[in-house]
């Protein structure tokens, strides 16, 4: 992000201050603490860089520059499909900075061919996209017309996050309101702001509209989730830059000094937010406590709880999941009711009372009858109940849907209770098979030799102190620099 700023302005504090601001935001937490949102930061680094690349590619004209682009563009779109908004963030780069007319037209077959490379790993991923329900879970009207409150949403969280979640228990905008107008008046507020500003202040500009072009991707595709934190990490270097921008337009110390405070009040709310994370019980009931009729919260927490043992407490909480079934959205409705027919089957079964698990079980099958779980639960209480012939039914379907060893086991000893030896023996003869296959699949995990970990610990260490030798080397230049600015101006 700084070597991004760097290159677009060529000043090092106004570098620093985006590099700082894009560190130390709270709102960055998410893609780096939720671990399976890693694919986010990782697909935000290599466009990041890929765009920096780009900037240094026009300035000095060096094709190995453009080179990197192509891959770190490449590495991009691998990562995560939404980076296929790279080569129009580029070409507003382009725009903004460099070129116009003639010119922009000989710059644009540079950068289709960033988009070619991002075209295989966008185009794989889209015949799933649209065979599933992924797409088609709400009419397209409706979401568009949600993103007001969305982005007003994420407008608020960039500026001062005051209460962080991982789920916000959104409902898609189901009636146009005044309330939900005058959310898109401020985003089309907002939008105007930064084109004006392109023309008077660039970078200001350049972020402002550089926050919506990141945000593309989920403002254009009915994605079910309809608002998540971790979708603002590469979206927030836009207004990082605006931010940089600002100082760049007024350039006064005094500006800096503000700059400074804030970013001290961030990293404090960030260190905060990260330790939020530690426990994950009074994590999700402080998600519990502002959403709590949300049914994933509900249902989730549920789950820690009975794997923590608190079989009591989770039974409390899946039937108040279920009282609010109906707040799922469409995409997530078959999955939840299914869920938490699994999990109240598995507390009834914990807590001795097996026909009510059976009967939950059995609406685990009824929401999803092609759910191998679904099965196994039903197949396993049977089984406890002594009803063998059932259980066999059960596992089965297990074994259709899902054929490995361990459902191929639970089929066998169904089979055995109910004295079937011929099935037994053919089923212990696939069994074997089976086991050989899987065995024969199983890779050891990759470890490094001992001989080489100490050198490769060292390299590591040694790194990581050229890195903050780096880091604090930087500062102090910028420091230096606006000293010496300073100087001069008075």
């Amino acid at each position: 992000m700084f070597w991004l700023a760097l290159e677009l302005t060529g000043r090092r504090v106004v570098a620093a201050i985006a590099g700082t601001l894009f560190l130390v935001h709270p709102i960055q937490t998410q893609a780096v603490t939720y671990i399976t949102q890693r694919f986010e930061s990782q697909a935000a680094l290599f466009m990041i860089l890929a765009a920096a690349a780009y900037v240094r590619f026009r300035r000095t004209g060096g094709r190995q520059w453009f080179f990197a682009t192509l891959i770190l563009g490449a590495a991009g779109g691998l990562t995560k499909q939404t980076a296929f908004v790279l080569p129009i963030w580029i070409v507003f780069i382009e725009i903004v900075f460099f070129a116009g007319g003639a010119e922009l037209r000989k710059r644009l077959l540079y950068i289709s061919a960033v988009g070619l490379v991002l075209l295989f790993p966008v185009w794989e991923s889209l015949p799933n996209a649209f065979e599933g329900p992924t797409l088609k879970w709400i009419a397209l009207d409706q979401y568009w017309v949600s993103q007001g409150p969305i982005l007003t949403r994420y407008f608020q969280l960039s500026a001062w996050p005051e209460h962080q979640f991982l789920f916000y228990g959104f409902e898609p905008v189901r009636f146009f309101s005044w309330a939900v107008a005058a959310e898109w008046a401020l985003v089309l507020m907002v939008l105007a702001a930064g084109l004006y500003c392109l023309r008077r202040w660039p970078l200001v500009g350049f972020g402002i509209i550089s926050f919506f072009i990141l945000l593309l991707p989920v403002i254009i595709l009915p994605l079910p989730d309809v608002i998540n934190e971790h979708r603002l990490y590469p979206a927030f270097a836009g207004i990082a830059l605006a931010v940089a921008g600002v100082y760049q337009a007024i350039n006064r110390r005094s500006v800096l000094v503000i700059v400074g405070a804030i970013v001290i009040a961030l990293s404090i709310k960030t260190v905060m937010r990260n330790a939020e994370w530690n426990d994950q019980f009074a994590f999700l009931e402080a998600n519990r406590a502002a959403f709590p009729h949300d049914p994933g919260i509900l249902s989730r927490l549920a789950s820690y709880y009975f794997l923590s043992g608190y079989v009591n407490k989770s039974l409390e909480l899946n039937l108040e999941a279920r009282r609010y079934e109906d707040r799922y959205n469409a995409y997530y409705r078959q999955l939840g009711h299914l869920l938490t027919a699994v999990n109240l089957a598995a507390i009834y079964q914990a807590k001795g009372n097996l026909q009510a698990a059976k009967t939950e079980a059995l609406r685990a099958v009824a929401a999803n009858p092609a759910e191998p779980m679904a099965w196994q639960s039903l197949g396993n209480i049977q089984f406890q109940l002594g009803d063998y012939e059932g259980a066999q039914r059960s596992f089965g379907h297990l074994v259709v849907l899902q054929p490995n060893s361990e459902s191929l086991r639970s089929f066998q000893v169904a089979s055995t209770r109910l004295g079937n030896t011929s099935l037994t023996a053919a089923i212990g003869k696939l069994l074997d098979v089976e086991e050989q296959r899987e065995h024969a699949e199983e890779k050891p995990p990759f470890t490094i030799p001992a001989r080489y970990r100490t050198y490769i610990i060292f390299v590591l260490t040694l790194a990581s102190l050229l890195g903050v030798a780096s880091g604090l080397w930087t500062l102090w230049t910028a420091c230096r620099t606006l000293l010496r600015q300073t100087a001069a101006n008075s």
